[in-house]
């Protein structure tokens, strides 16, 4: 490469040449997209439940190995935030979810600089999955389970095309509630409450792979808008959001997103619930559809636009022996990665 800055700065750089296929980290995904790279990966149905299943189990694997270790929640959102991406292109019937699930924390603790020593996670997570056996010496990790999750590692970083920014929706989760505090009239909301409320929805949201649907601030509104629904459904006594407002303005994101967001979370919470909880979550999941049948479909959203955010039932399929996906986890080819460098 010449030591010489391109003329246009803004013009993508091509890292390698030749034959190769080209990468750009894409931070969020459409629903028709994440359809499609699910078909992509041969799952003609969409995702399926053991896959959904699977995800859920590992994402609180993660949880209790970093509980463990001591992560704070960033490090272990981060984690779980791979995760989701790294099996947005990999299947799980080819890569163990467990040890994706180690590969997963190991990487997060460089990016959010809580570093630990891979043998120490390796010791916690045996910890996590066998609790009534002893504990694992350190010594006795075996160098070629190393050396898989340091290829793994390579996969890892690749699937994120190498950007370590992953936003959180936590501080989001703060200053909404503080800005609500401040602005909303009496009677006054509780927002310590609603905060901690909210704040536990975040942190349960990445057993689902929200993050890599929505942005973190996205996120933090649905979560704060079903919190003050959840908890005026067991307290009635409580001041939650004033009726009326237009929360999506406040929140900068569109209205259908945020009950979005907060379906997801009602059906991840319906799918581990007892009845009683069950029968509390469908309620307000039931009132959340009815008013956004009452409010009528965004007038200002194009056709185009409500097919890519609208739930997709795959209705096509490949039928070459290998997918384009499965062509490009292959190593018979050259990854570009394409940098939009910007003048300083």
């Amino acid at each position: 490469m010449s030591g010489s800055p391109p003329a246009n700065p803004s013009t993508p750089v091509r890292i390698t040449s030749g034959a190769a296929f080209r990468r750009r980290y894409r931070p969020y995904f459409t629903k028709r997209q994440l359809a499609t790279l699910s078909n992509l990966k041969r799952s003609a149905s969409g995702i399926s439940t053991k896959e959904t299943t699977v995800r859920i189990a590992s994402c609180k694997f993660i949880q209790q190995v970093c509980r463990k270790i001591g992560f704070p929640q960033a490090t272990t959102s981060t984690a779980q935030g791979l995760y989701h991406r790294f099996y947005l292109y990999y299947s799980i019937r080819e890569y163990p979810p467990q040890e994706i699930s180690i590969t997963c924390i190991f990487v997060a603790c460089k990016i959010e600089e809580t570093f630990k020593n891979l043998r120490d996670i390796l010791v916690a997570a045996h910890s996590v999955r066998h609790p009534q056996s002893a504990e694992l010496d350190p010594e006795h990790v075996s160098e070629e389970r190393k050396r898989k999750i340091m290829g793994y590692e390579k996969l890892v970083m690749e699937s994120i095309c190498f950007d370590y920014q992953q936003p959180h929706p936590y501080s989001y989760v703060v200053k909404f509630v503080k800005w609500i505090e401040a602005m909303q009239t009496p009677p006054l909301v509780d927002g310590k409450r609603l905060a901690q409320e909210a704040y536990k929805l975040a942190v349960n949201s990445y057993q689902i792979p929200l993050c890599i649907e929505y942005p973190a601030h996205t996120i933090a509104a649905g979560c704060i808008y079903l919190a003050s629904m959840l908890i005026k459904s067991t307290d009635p006594s409580f001041e939650g959001l004033a009726k009326g407002q237009p929360w999506d303005q406040f929140f900068c994101s569109r209205m259908e997103d945020i009950e979005d967001v907060c379906l997801q979370v009602l059906d991840l919470y319906i799918t581990s619930s007892t009845r009683q909880d069950r029968e509390r979550y469908t309620e307000i999941k039931i009132k959340i559809n009815e008013q956004a049948a009452e409010r009528g479909k965004d007038p200002n959203m194009d056709e185009v636009t409500k097919e890519e955010l609208g739930a997709r039932d795959i209705d096509w399929e490949f039928d070459q022996t290998t997918t384009p996906l499965e062509i490009v986890n292959t190593n018979q080819h050259t990854v570009c990665y394409e940098f939009s460098l910007t003048a300083s």
